[in-house]
């Protein structure tokens, strides 16, 4: 009897069969936000989604409005759009939106531990920890700028060495970057040559890519030959970090002094002995450690070395605006004097070039996901409480009505006529709500001295032949929106 059938039988067939689906699905979930064409079985609206998600997040807000809902193979995805509705979700009703969707890549990677993708009691007690060890180790306080001097300094003096020939920036940025978070973490620190440096670096990337792609929502593919969507190399690559992390925890327990707590693994060891010693209840465990090291260490380099990354293109694209700031930067405290966040307010045009760059470059494209533990209505809809909720920060970040030509890369919109630093609520690089970036304060400081420090000594520029911009480096998508590889000739200042 199916040989007697038609192709045109079958395709009508089929698609009355996506159409029931797609009827039974709705009716049952509620009043679901608007929903951009078929949700096909299995990979659901995938197949309207690009690796550049800037074009298809505007090209679907205006199709759906600020609010619509998508399938990202089997996970239910809520997408919101526009300040006044990511302010209203994440910071008005921000117990809403706190937790975060239990994806399953992500849970075999945490074992639901960590700090970046856990929710409940063991992320609240891990944040309270984690923020105030921090800050007693000088996060966000002027006692930290030695440090980020010291490795502003060497960053320096590596970039120096290829005496004015091109090379690719990358390696050398992400050392020194992540020097300053693994100081604070477990005193340790790494030459940008040092070869399991060089191999943790290049897992991060490997995983940042991966993990913003289809891993965690079609976990199956790990078992097809050639690991079409890397979820085995993600879950290789993490044991390995994770592998590198138990090292770390298991030389301190070692070593362990209650009188030298100078990092967050000893602070941590610490906590842990008094929970043991008082029978306090408690999510704090030495495994959990392992995996708060992995989520810090990760997210301490990756988004402020991309940060770095895209300045070095901004500076070198726009060449009035790098001697605007070499003009501040000496003026203010010279050619030799290394800068401190003391400098902060006489360095006004480097503050305001970095917040453009971390609004232009839009590091965090769709960013980390939330969810809600249940059913609830946000403006008038139903967010399932399985469901993935994303926020757009392209939407924010291009609006014309925050900005007016936000397309134009001008860090003088953050200066106002009198000279001083305009602070917009508009701008959320580091979000908003219980989720903010932990390390925002710190990123603050690593990116003043260490942007102030490279512009101090050299002069960016193109390599002979080749362009370094926005157009001829954009384009490296996964959780981070990061420049493709580039090379780039730093040429030093006189003085």
């Amino acid at each position: 009897m199916l040989e007697e059938l038609s192709l045109t039988s079958v395709g009508l067939i089929f698609m009355l069969c996506i159409l029931v689906h797609r009827f039974l699905f709705s009716r049952s979930a509620g009043n679901l936000p608007p929903s951009p064409g078929l949700c096909l079985p299995i990979i659901g609206h995938i197949y309207l989604l690009r690796e550049d998600m800037r074009p298809t997040l505007a090209r679907l807000r205006k199709q759906c409005g600020d609010v619509y809902y998508m399938k990202w193979g089997s996970v239910p995805v809520v997408i919101l759009s526009g300040y006044d509705v990511i302010v209203d979700a994440f910071k008005k009703q921000a117990d809403l939106f706190a937790a975060r969707p239990k994806l399953p890549v992500t849970e075999n990677l945490t074992r639901g531990k960590g700090i970046v993708m856990v929710s409940g009691e063991p992320w609240r007690e891990h944040r309270r920890f984690t923020l105030g060890t921090l800050k007693d180790f000088g996060m966000g306080k002027t006692r930290l700028d030695t440090t980020i001097q010291e490795q502003a300094a060497l960053m320096v003096e590596e970039i120096g060495k290829h005496n004015g020939e091109p090379f690719d920036p990358k390696d050398v940025i992400s050392a020194h970057v992540a020097n300053v978070i693994c100081s604070m973490l477990f005193r340790r620190q790494f030459k940008h040559d040092d070869p399991r440096f060089r191999g943790l670096i290049k897992i991060l990337d490997e995983n940042v890519r991966i993990m913003g792609g289809l891993a965690n929502f079609f976990p199956w593919a790990a078992h097809m030959p050639g690991d079409p969507l890397g979820v085995g190399r993600v879950i290789a690559n993490c044991n390995t970090l994770r592998d590198y992390c138990a090292d770390i925890v298991r030389e301190h327990v070692e070593t362990y002094n209650e009188n030298c707590i100078d990092n967050l693994v000893s602070a941590y060891i610490k906590e842990v002995k008094k929970h043991e010693q008082t029978n306090e209840q408690t999510t704090m465990s030495f495994e959990y450690l392992e995996i708060l090291i992995m989520d810090l260490f990760s997210a301490g380099t990756e988004t402020t070395s991309t940060a770095l990354r895209w300045s070095l293109v901004c500076l070198t694209e726009y060449p009035e605006i790098q001697e605007g700031l070499y003009t501040e930067i000496t003026s203010s405290i010279g050619n030799f004097r290394p800068p401190s966040v003391l400098d902060r307010s006489s360095l006004v045009r480097v503050e305001a070039f970095y917040m453009e760059v971390l609004r232009f470059c839009s590091l965090g494209i769709i960013s980390l996901m939330h969810s809600s533990t249940e059913t609830v209505t946000f403006r008038g809809y139903t967010i399932p409480s399985n469901a993935a909720v994303i926020y757009d920060l392209i939407s924010v970040f291009s609006d014309p009505d925050i900005w007016g030509d936000p397309l134009v890369f001008r860090p003088d919109r953050f200066i106002d006529e009198h000279g001083k630093l305009i602070k917009r609520d508009e701008f959320i690089p580091f979000f908003i709500g219980k989720r903010s970036c932990i390390g925002e304060s710190l990123a603050r400081m690593e990116l003043l001295i260490f942007l102030s420090s490279l512009v101090q000594r050299f002069r960016f520029e193109s390599p002979a032949g080749e362009e370094v911009s926005m157009a001829t480096t954009d384009g490296a998508f996964g959780i981070v929106h990061a420049p493709k590889p580039y090379r780039i000739v730093a040429v030093p200042r006189g003085g």
